[in-house]
């Protein structure tokens, strides 16, 4: 039995046609739209390792690409602003940090908080003390167990000689990350700065002895034996992370320390002896 195409089931399969063409145009651009969302979100991973590898140059031709595609998209401004803040490239990471912020303004949580972190790093960096210590402090507000913000809140009052406050910025810090040597080492720097080398070699002696030190730590606790006096230990520990040249230059410095001390404990002595008679 044959069938003839009248006019309107010739129109019918058309529509029929043109539907499903259609169709397939559309799943045509979600598949693509899908594949596009997966290649950035793979880019962005390749970034992160970059940056957490000391190679944010990388991570920042990665970041640029797509803040084409999402100018707005407030954890690549984060991102992109930590990465300035890396190369010590502080004006770049600020502007990026500051759209963020600007973003952020009424949407207070941990991206804000991140954000007004690395702001403060950057003018810390700047040598904007000041304004570095605002914006630590609302992001301690908002993070207020986030040891990265409290570090820098911590390094922010060494800067200015609050040792006392930094001290308790760095203890809060290592309390959250208890086997970070950088925050140990920034908790003893505040005591040995403040003039009291015992609290410093406390902080960091046991570490010391079970291998577990930095060669930061260990020139900091060297320095604070020196300035109890102990030149001879301070060699020692000193001397396993520095060359012939560098090892002589802090030896001559620390000498230079036990002189000072002795000279002070003498004029003390002296100042003594007067009000006895």
């Amino acid at each position: 039995m044959t069938y003839l195409l009248t006019p309107f089931t010739l129109k019918t399969s058309l529509v029929n046609i043109l539907m499903l063409c259609g169709l397939f145009m559309l799943v045509g651009c979600s598949t693509n739209q899908l594949s596009q969302v997966e290649e950035m979100r793979a880019d962005r991973e390749l970034a992160l390792i970059a940056l957490e590898s000391g190679r944010p140059k990388s991570a920042i031709t990665i970041y640029r690409k797509q803040l084409l595609l999402q100018p707005n998209d407030t954890a690549l401004l984060l991102a992109i602003g930590i990465a300035y803040n890396q190369l010590l490239e502080f004006d770049l990471a600020l502007h990026y940090l500051n759209q963020a912020a600007s973003l952020l303004m009424d949407e207070p949580g941990v991206i804000q908080g991140q954000v007004l972190r690395e702001k403060g790093n950057a003018l810390q960096g700047l040598g904007n003390a000041d304004g570095a210590l605002l914006d630590f402090k609302k992001a301690v507000y908002l993070l207020p167990n986030d040891a990265k913000v409290l570090n820098s809140l911590g390094i922010n009052y060494a800067l200015c000689k609050d040792y006392d406050k930094a001290r308790t910025a760095f203890t809060g810090a290592l309390a959250n990350a208890p086997e970070n040597l950088e925050y140990r080492n920034n908790l003893a720097l505040a005591w040995i700065l403040d003039g009291q080398p015992q609290q410093g070699i406390d902080v960091l002696y046991s570490h010391y002895l079970r291998g577990s030190s930095t060669s930061k730590s260990r020139q900091n606790l060297a320095l604070a034996f020196a300035m109890k006096g102990d030149v001879d230990a301070a060699k020692v520990i000193a001397k396993q992370d520095l060359t012939k040249a560098e090892l002589e230059n802090n030896i001559a410095y620390y000498q230079q320390l036990q002189k000072s001390r002795e000279l002070k404990t003498l004029q003390a002595l002296k100042a003594l002896q007067q009000v006895k008679q």
